[in-house]
């Protein structure tokens, strides 16, 4: 008889991790135990590794907000790779997993270094076979009374159509179960989720200034998190509503670094002078106060002490002029420029969404007939007879600035509300 596995943790890097390996299996340490999440054994196969920890549960939580990471999940640990076995463990966790009426594919993977005599294909046909049958025969005994009061053709149906079903494909499928053929066990997975990908944090070992004062520059300031960076965040606002929905927006970001304190930097930005704005309509007036804002947090960032400097600037959203005038203007002050956003791709959209900042991009990003052509109407010559008024922004702004030091957690809003 089957023995029980143990229930595992598989954490599957990402492509650009497999280099730094054991940069992420430090960033995982340091995460468990800053939540102390008891750590038993770590075991590393080709394609992912293996934690066995105190709270599997809770080191899946952990592990899915990381960076480095394509999925995690919650597995049935199998010590032989017989095909027997693991057929026996795909039914058990199948009839725990798979609800009736729901359509479900099983999906096996083999690593290159498992010594086996069977393909992919097999098992998972077989295990397809194994579980569709093992469902149907544990109906609730009400459907089973219903099947047996009609016709034999109307209660094959019905058993049919009442248990689950395999599914065409993946995509197809209301439940995944995958199985994972590994040299030193096989690995039947229970839940699985999709992390955050990109390179572990911190991992370039690069610390860039970025501003968070919109969406896009929240978005920007991800992605460098997502490319290995450690970011300097100053937050900018105009007033304590603006400061708080920022701040809120920082949470976002800061919960999925791996680190225990933080300092951010936070400065006010006065208003635009009103006799200037009244040179607008209220549209113009919208977006063109949006760009001065991406200028001005731009040359805040050039009078900052650091090297990189991150800027949310787009081809799809801003002029071309503005741009290039940015990258000259970094360059001046002696600082890189990057500038994530740059080049518009699916990854925009993919980025607000990890964030939970949909509503956020579509305000900013598809309301396209009026915010990007009011953007893509400020001229130089607009910009022009507003350098003033940014050198004196840009000058208060630098002058009110504080630096807040605080212990990253749930009360992380009101320490840094109550410090300002």
């Amino acid at each position: 008889m089957n023995k029980q596995g143990k229930t595992v943790l598989l954490v599957f890097p990402s492509q650009f991790s497999m280099g730094r390996i054991d940069k992420l299996i430090a960033n995982i340490k340091d995460a468990l135990r800053s939540k102390d999440v008891g750590l038993r054994v770590i075991a590393i196969e080709k394609e992912c590794l293996v934690f066995e920890l105190d709270d599997v549960i809770e080191g899946a939580a952990i592990t899915v907000e990381m960076f480095g990471i394509d999925k995690v999940a919650i597995a049935k640990k199998v010590s032989t790779a017989r095909f027997e076995e693991i057929l026996a463990e795909v039914v058990r966790i199948g009839k725990l997993k798979i609800l009736p009426k729901e359509k479900f594919f099983v999906k096996v993977q083999i690593s290159n270094n498992a010594k086996v005599d069977y393909k992919p294909r097999d098992l998972e046909f077989a295990s397809t076979g194994e579980l569709t049958a093992a469902l149907q025969s544990s109906l609730p005994p009400s459907l089973s009374l219903s099947s047996r009061k009609s016709s034999t053709f109307s209660s094959s149906a019905s058993s049919l159509t009442s248990s689950a079903r395999p599914a065409k494909n993946e995509l197809d499928a209301d439940r995944l179960i995958e199985i994972f053929i590994g040299k030193k066990s096989v690995y039947v997975c229970i839940e699985i989720d999709a992390a955050l990908g990109g390179l572990p944090f911190a991992c370039q070992e690069e610390k860039v200034l970025c501003t968070i004062h919109n969406a896009l520059s929240a978005i920007s300031c991800m992605a460098v998190l997502k490319c290995g960076f450690f970011p300097e965040i100053i937050i900018l606002y105009t007033d304590d509503e603006n400061l708080r929905q920022n701040l809120k927006t920082f949470g976002l970001l800061v919960n999925r670094m791996n680190t225990k304190n933080y300092s951010v930097r936070l400065a006010k930005v006065e208003e635009i002078q009103k006799q200037q704005q009244q040179q607008h309509q209220q549209q113009r007036e919208s977006s063109h106060k949006t760009i001065l804002q991406e200028i001005v947090a731009t040359q805040i960032l050039t009078h900052m002490r650091g090297k990189g400097v991150v800027v949310p600037l787009s081809t799809a959203i801003h002029p071309l002029w503005l741009i290039e005038l940015t990258f000259k203007k970094i360059f001046s002050s002696n600082k890189i420029p990057w500038m994530p956003l740059l080049l518009p791709t699916q990854g925009i959209y993919d980025i607000a969404r990890e964030l939970g900042m949909e509503e956020h991009k579509l305000r900013l990003m598809s309301d396209q007939s009026c915010m990007i052509d009011g953007l893509l109407t400020f001229t130089k010559q607009d910009y022009a007879k507003c350098r003033k008024s940014i050198d004196i922004m840009t000058e208060s702004a630098l002058k009110n600035m504080k630096t807040i030091s605080f212990e990253i957690g749930p009360n992380y809003l009101h320490d840094i509300l109550d410090s300002v």
